[in-house]
């Protein structure tokens, strides 16, 4: 059997994925795990590279879905260990989050320096804050607003040091070039997005394309950041199509 290990995104826990893994049972192991200083996950005041290598360690081998933030450290770790993780889902995520000179299709850098500044006075606000974003413009954006909440609280607040951590890497971190080298060794890579994303622009659906050909790319007109909750079934779905559907072929490195 086929293992799945999903990676969540900024502010969140494993539990976000709680209401997806009951309707992946039976045919992929999967292992939602806390991203270092969310949930249950301590936090080492460590760096990207040393996260992620703490990360490779607890995970099981299989392929890697990366939510938001979560495919950022997706990317990371398929390009470390092509073969331990031989296929990658990528939803909701960007591998450059924020606009630069050669990227448009991103969010201004201003949208996560409010955040980093609302950080200091009230990061349990701005956590309330960014969950409104991710769901915005959903048709059941209130019912979402709640589960998400709901297992935020479940799973355990993140710690307001890793949430610095984690907006500096959404502000700096460039993950185009592993995206394409991915891709170009062979490396199955299917994305996702959502046509309401206040975060990860759906014109991401055209530009992935443009990067590398090979990448497989849909784009969901009425869901917005977190289309395994809104539209859970038709997720499931997407995860196994792309999952069975992927060549099975070995992919070059470790």
């Amino acid at each position: 059997m086929k293992h799945l290990n999903l990676l969540h995104g900024w502010g969140m826990n494993a539990r976000v994925f709680d209401s997806l893994l009951p309707k992946l049972d039976g045919w992929i192991r999967t292992q939602a795990v806390d991203l270092p200083g969310h949930g249950a996950a301590a936090w080492h005041d460590e760096n990207f590279d040393r996260q992620v290598e703490r990360l490779a360690c607890q995970l099981g081998d299989g392929w890697l879905l990366g939510w938001s933030m979560g495919g950022l450290y997706a990317l990371e770790l398929a390009a470390r260990y092509p073969r331990r993780f031989p296929g990658l889902l990528l939803v909701a995520s960007n591998p450059c989050f924020v606009q630069r000179t050669d990227w448009s299709c991103a969010v201004e850098p201003r949208l996560f320096e409010d955040f980093a500044a609302g950080l200091v006075d009230d990061w349990q606000g701005t956590i309330r804050r960014f969950i409104g974003l991710q769901l915005q413009g959903d048709r059941a954006q209130r019912p979402l607003i709640r589960q998400v909440s709901e297992a935020l609280q479940q799973g355990g607040a993140p710690r307001p040091e890793a949430l610095r951590s984690g907006l500096e890497l959404l502000k700096q971190h460039d993950a185009r070039e592993h995206l394409v080298a991915l891709a170009r060794s062979g490396h199955p890579i299917r994305a996702l997005y959502g046509g309401l994303d206040r975060l990860a622009p759906p014109c991401l659906a055209r530009e992935l394309p443009g990067l590398a050909p090979s990448i497989g790319v849909e784009c969901w007109p009425r869901c917005a950041h977190a289309p395994f909750l809104s539209a859970t079934d038709a997720f499931a779905d997407w995860i196994r199509q792309s999952v069975e559907t992927a060549p099975t072929g070995q992919v070059g490195g470790s």
